[in-house]
């Protein structure tokens, strides 16, 4: 009996074929069941670890998240600290010049009041 060879070459050229042309899901998943001998069929025990590192991802990108987002909130916090304590100071630089004698001099002046210059007369009561 003769051997068909023309048949069995032409699957393998077939086969390096759709190889070459694959993409790259279907090279992923190749490569997936080889690394993690799936075979035809996901084993459960592989799926609970798939979904156990799926759930350790989304717990790793959500505290990151957050990691982030806090860091954003005490730098805004700071600058807006900053912010106050530079109006605090100008305030009170100015509070403290407004409350100069020389400078309530000035302003009563203005109003038509003056500074007393003659000191106050002491009254003594004798009992």
């Amino acid at each position: 009996m003769a051997v068909n060879t023309f048949s069995k070459e032409k699957e393998t050229q077939e086969k390096q074929s759709s190889q070459s042309q694959s993409g790259f899901f279907e090279s992923l998943n190749s490569w997936l069941s080889s690394r993690l001998e799936l075979g035809d069929q996901l084993p459960t025990v592989t799926l609970r670890r798939l979904t156990y590192l799926c759930g350790l991802v989304m717990v790793y990108i959500f505290v990151q998240h957050s990691y982030e987002a806090f860091v954003r909130k005490i730098d805004k916090a700071k600058t807006e600290m900053e912010e106050q304590r530079a109006l605090y100071i100008d305030q009170k630089s100015r509070y403290m010049f407004a409350s100069k004698q020389s400078e309530i001099a000035k302003q009563l002046k203005e109003r038509g009041l003056e500074e007393n210059i003659t000191p106050p007369n002491k009254i003594v009561v004798q009992d």
